[in-house]
């Protein structure tokens, strides 16, 4: 019983690894209930947030948030105990909306005006050495004519300059990401230990690295371990140790801890299950004083609720629905006080100190 229960839980994690959390990079493969040698999943899926690392972006900055993903992934095991085995995932994820992350590169008039920015209209000659709140909505919403002389021209200049500007910064955003894992794992009746390598390129990393560090290229690699232990049928708890290398050198750590029960059916043959996870993540010397939204410590920390629907007999097929509550880190509040986003008034920051990411995973395992 306890055996099944573990295996159907871990399988259901399979599937859901991709959004809600920091573990966006993380694809574990379980093994099946009963024994092969080569095993595998295929994930597709779409969330409302893009997640990598920790960081959450906030909807008022990026516009919706929409993001697919796809994941195929490949266990095999080296003997039929089962205490050595292969896992491989090749993963892909690309926003389908918003993500400006450092700038509105469609910013209207209106929402030009409504922000007035600090500093943009600093060069504006007036008696007031300002242009009153009714001057500028009229003038965003194309009502201004008795004071274009006045303050129209003006208005306009500053607005094409502010509009240009943020093109361009709307050009460093994140980018499609693409992940290859690589890894061996050690399982044993009550934990696992697994090791391995990620090549990523894109995402979050990627414009780390080639926005911020003057890097050619938008990618990052990073080797890994995790350590997981499962002392009870309904409990486990890992943590996973992350060296970062090529365009950004630092160290990522990652702890989850997952209470899990099946909702509909029995421990040996469970329709519906039920996974509540708490996480947090946090870094040392992954970012510089050279980059210019960052900073290292606690990155994000969140509570996850899962409840995957093995929809077939065989358990192949699983339906997982999921919602995640994320708390922001040190990181995440200093690209807020720094970054190029604020250019366009404190509403446009990046990052939000909370936000609630809903998404849904379709997996067939084989």
């Amino acid at each position: 019983m306890k055996k099944s229960l573990i295996t159907m839980m871990v399988a259901a994690l399979a599937s859901t690894a991709f959004a809600g959390t920091a573990t966006t990079d993380s694809y574990q493969v379980s093994q099946q209930p009963d024994f092969k040698r080569l095993s595998g999943a295929v994930h597709v899926g779409a969330g409302t947030a893009y997640t990598l690392h920790g960081y959450v972006p906030t909807r008022a900055a990026v516009q919706g948030e929409g993001v697919g993903m796809g994941a195929v992934q490949l266990a095999y095991d080296f003997g039929k105990e089962g205490f050595w085995s292969y896992t491989g995932a090749i993963s892909y994820k690309a926003p389908f909306s918003g993500h400006t992350l450092y700038g509105n590169p469609t910013m209207s008039r209106d929402q030009f005006g409504a922000v007035m920015p600090k500093g943009a209209f600093a060069q504006i000659a007036s008696a007031e050495k300002k242009i009153p709140a009714i001057i500028t909505s009229a003038w965003a919403n194309g009502q201004l004519s008795a004071n274009y002389a006045q303050y129209g021209a003006a208005l306009d200049a500053a607005y094409d300059e502010a509009y240009e500007n943020n093109k361009k910064m709307g050009a460093k955003n994140i980018e499609n990401e693409f992940i290859l894992r690589n890894g061996l794992k050690y399982t044993r009746d009550l934990w696992n230990v697994s090791f391995g390598h990620d090549f990523i390129h894109g995402g979050i990393a990627g414009v780390v690295a080639k926005h911020f560090d003057g890097e050619s290229q938008s990618r990052m690699q990073q080797f890994w371990t995790n350590m997981e232990i499962t002392p009870v049928a309904w409990f486990s708890a890992d943590m996973n140790i992350a060296r970062t290398f090529d365009t950004i050198d630092g160290w990522w750590f990652e702890w989850h801890a997952r209470f899990k029960a099946p909702i509909v059916g029995s421990p040996e043959d469970i329709k519906v299950a039920g996974i509540l996870e708490f996480g947090l993540s946090a870094t040392s010397q992954f970012y510089t004083p050279s980059h210019n939204a960052c900073d290292n410590g606690l990155q994000a920390y969140w509570v996850k609720l899962s409840t995957p629907w093995f929809v077939n007999d065989d358990k192949t097929f699983i339906l997982t629905p999921s919602v995640s509550f994320n708390w922001l880190g040190r990181g995440g509040r200093q690209a807020n006080k720094q970054s190029h986003a604020k250019a366009f008034g404190s509403q446009y920051v990046p990052f939000r100190d909370f936000t609630v990411i809903g998404d849904l995973t379709a997996t067939y395992r084989f």
